[in-house]
């Protein structure tokens, strides 16, 4: 490391980082600190190149984050990727050094854009951030067998080499980091950097009644389960006219739940414009929610994830129904959100219904929801995250 803290640092990833929380908080974060920091990502259409958000320098490749099911498909869009931002990484450290270069999954091997005997020289501290198990996810998308198996091995032996060439290694929750161990990466490399709400964006709300406008923000995947939360919303609707709701989000899923959302009747029901908004767009719009849902289809994957947009619910004092899974069990008790335990039209429907007859019992969940120590902000956090960054937190 140069000097007491490092002033140049990048972070390198395959996505649009407005519209990224976590890119976005740990960007924002340093620039707020006087660093120097750029962002390496995509741009959404219309989108300069070079742009600025909050301090950060922005330097896009124009093209959209593609989330489909071909394999060869993901694996040109990455390598281009990753051969782009490798020269571009070069040219940068031509004009000054870099002292942190944090490369953000998906995909891992995105670290060896960031390595090179330029990089070890120049003394640059390379960090793996790995917002998603990749060998879980794999198997999410394709199978547990077959396919889905062996290219989850094939994930996980890159994963290890990934996590050996970086200094470091992040991971979101506990449960996730002992699989991080578990596919081979050094434990004493890994450190949690949870995705606290940015109090900036998702300030302390005071907890509202539930209301009959659902909303559900983020990634449109199958492993999602919305057009589960479609059907029983529609089955709801029979007995609570008033009932109707909004997904803002993209993804792979978008094209046929929007099918299944006019099929069902709900076009003039269910916003779904399919589409991300930037944070500071979403945030006006939850103002007028009545309820959050997040839904998952149990799996491997989802079972090691605490989706940002639970806590970022909680904060706004949103009433929110989740799907029930070991890694949010263990962070959310009973009393704090209703738990969907079956993952059915029926058990939505039922899950709307509660809610909608006690109101005021799940205004008090969000009131419970809001004391616990995952609700709170990045803010109150992410000195430990600079410290971990750096190597002042480490052991």
């Amino acid at each position: 490391m140069k000097g007491e803290a490092p002033q140049r640092y990048v972070s390198l990833a395959y996505t649009h980082a407005p519209t990224d929380p976590r890119v976005r908080r740990h960007c924002e974060t340093l620039a707020r600190r006087g660093w120097l920091v750029y962002q390496i990502g995509l741009g959404a259409p219309g989108e300069p190149r070079v742009g600025r958000l909050n301090g950060v320098c922005l330097v896009r490749r124009s093209r959209q984050r593609y989330r489909g099911r071909n394999l060869f498909r993901y694996a040109a869009t990455y390598l281009t990727f990753l051969v782009w931002s490798r020269r571009l990484l070069k040219r940068l450290r031509r004009r000054r050094s870099v002292d942190i270069v944090q490369v953000n999954n998906i995909p891992n091997f995105l670290v060896w854009a960031a390595l090179g005997g330029e990089a070890r020289r120049r003394g640059t501290r390379i960090v793996l951030d790995i917002h998603d198990p990749e060998p879980e996810l794999f198997q999410s998308k394709f199978g547990a067998r077959g396919l889905g198996l062996w290219g989850s091995r094939l994930l996980a032996w890159v994963e290890s080499l990934a996590g050996g060439a970086a200094d470091q290694v992040f991971c979101v929750n506990e449960p996730h980091r002992k699989a991080t161990v578990g596919h081979g990466v050094d434990a004493r490399k890994i450190h949690v950097v949870p995705n606290y709400a940015d109090a900036g964006l998702f300030p302390v709300r005071p907890p509202r009644a539930a209301g009959p406008f659902v909303a559900y923000h983020g990634t449109v995947a199958a492993r999602m389960g919305l057009d589960v939360v479609l059907r029983g919303l529609a089955e709801a609707r029979n007995d609570w006219p008033e009932l109707r709701g909004a997904i803002w989000g993209d993804g792979d899923a978008t094209g046929s739940l929007i099918a299944l959302r006019d099929a069902l009747g709900l076009t003039d029901v269910v916003d779904l414009p399919g589409r991300r908004f930037r944070l500071e767009d979403l945030v006006p719009k939850l103002e007028t929610v009545g309820l959050g849902v997040v839904p998952l289809r149990r799996d491997r994957f989802t079972d090691l994830a605490i989706p940002t947009k639970l806590l970022e619910y909680v904060r706004l004092g949103i009433p929110v129904i989740v799907t029930w899974t070991p890694t949010i069990g263990h962070y959310f008790p009973d009393e704090t959100v209703l738990y969907l335990r079956e993952f059915t039209p029926e058990g939505m429907a039922s899950a709307f219904g509660a809610v909608l007859r006690d109101p005021e019992g799940a205004r008090e969940r969000a009131r419970r929801a809001q004391g616990l120590p995952i609700a709170g902000s990045w803010q109150q956090n992410e000195q430990a995250y600079v410290d971990v960054l750096t190597g002042r937190g480490e052991s």
